[in-house]
């Protein structure tokens, strides 16, 4: 695929450098509550009871799967961020050879050190390279621990937000089915 634009291009660009994997899942969010309940709402093919449970259900999943999925993705990349504290060695000319841990804690960091042997890397570039590394490895953890949070949080959270959802649709439902009943008599 070619893309022409150069709006979309800036757009694809910046999403890309600023955008990762807590700000993915954010976006994704409010992008699937903006649309999805009205398709739902607007499903001719189901009666209203099953419209107003699918509506309650639709917007109690997308609530509950972008708050854990974020917070699980943010977890990890503050996980790996704690325990990856590193100091750059450098030679005279400012150009990196080698990084050393600032702590015994940080045991992520002889993964970064395999990084940061690039011939001319230097203080800014190890510390965007080290910026990526954390947020990727970061989300790997993340990943992982999603098999676990979507049964123990996401499934929990979804069904009880689902029945405070579906009390308040039906109840607004059947407010408004009273007015249409005033304005008629």
């Amino acid at each position: 695929m070619i893309i022409r634009n150069e709006y979309v291009k800036k757009g694809l660009d910046f999403a890309g450098k600023y955008l990762h994997a807590p700000e993915q899942r954010l976006l994704l969010g409010a992008t699937a509550l903006a649309t999805q309940p009205f398709i739902d709402m607007y499903n001719k093919n189901v009666d209203k009871e099953t419209r107003m449970m699918s509506v309650a259900r639709t917007i109690a999943k997308i609530i509950a799967g972008t708050l854990v999925g974020v917070a699980v993705r943010q977890a990890g990349i503050s996980f790996v961020k704690a325990f990856c504290k590193y100091k750059p060695v450098t030679d005279g000319a400012g150009k990196i050879i080698s990084v050393a841990k600032q702590t015994n804690k940080d045991f992520f960091v002889p993964i970064l050190d395999k990084l940061s042997l690039d011939k001319g890397l230097t203080v800014e570039k190890l510390n965007k390279k080290f910026n990526l590394y954390t947020k990727a490895l970061g989300t790997f953890f993340a990943t992982v621990a999603m098999v676990f949070t979507n049964f123990l949080l996401d499934a929990p959270l979804t069904k009880w937000m689902t029945g405070v959802f579906h009390k308040k649709i039906v109840n607004k439902e059947a407010e408004a089915s009273q007015e249409r009943k005033a304005v008629e008599k």
